[in-house]
């Protein structure tokens, strides 16, 4: 087994996908969790200046330290055989992956923005759209999994996604993708650590 160490605030946030991923493969690390930046109590300003490229997560794994959420995330999933198997699947995978970035991205962007008219366009609009899309192409890969007929890191980052939605009613027109994160919802590794992990604000 490697010797894991992940470092982020005490948020699900950025270091969330990392965390299901090691859940899912039942890697066991240390998880460093500092107080977010707005926090009075945030050591963030002292440890920022000996991050490699000021931010976090930082991923370190044996002697290696790697930065960067998604590229943190991706060598996980490799790891844990949730990747895909091929060439063609590993891009069927970060397809599905850079779809739910943007959405968390333009999320995170105008939420940071405090911009009200944004956000209801986003949650009314935006999101349903791509739910819709992806549903689309769940169906057309066979409706049980996005990518080879076999659970992927693809899965995972939907449920992760939608599991963080304000509502959940979002999904009742999409009933592949509600019973998709049903399923992943109930793998057992991925439950205990939902269920067991610190309570965050986000």
């Amino acid at each position: 087994m490697p010797n894991v160490k992940l470092t982020y605030f005490n948020l699900r946030a950025r270091a969330e996908p990392c965390r299901l991923l090691l859940a899912y493969g039942g890697i066991k690390y240390e998880d460093e969790r500092i107080a977010p930046p707005w926090d009075a109590a945030t050591t963030w300003p002292t440890l920022k200046p000996t991050t490699p490229f000021g931010q976090l997560p930082l991923l370190k794994w044996d002697d290696e330290v790697i930065c960067q959420s998604m590229a943190c995330a991706r060598f996980i999933a490799r790891e844990v055989g949730l990747a895909g198997t091929s060439s063609m699947e590993s891009a069927q995978v970060d397809e599905i992956i850079d779809v739910i970035q943007d959405l968390i991205n333009a999320g995170v962007k105008l939420f940071f923005a405090k911009d009200e008219a944004g956000m209801k366009n986003h949650a009314e609009v935006t999101v349903p759209t791509a739910l819709g899309q992806l549903e689309k192409k769940l169906a057309s890969r066979g409706g049980q999994y996005f990518v080879g007929n076999n659970f992927t890191w693809a899965d995972l980052h939907t449920f992760m996604y939608v599991s963080d939605l304000p509502s959940k009613s979002v999904l009742d027109g999409f009933p592949k993708l509600a019973n998709l994160v049903e399923r992943v919802a109930e793998i057992p590794n991925i439950k205990k650590w939902v269920e067991t992990r610190p309570e965050t604000s986000m």
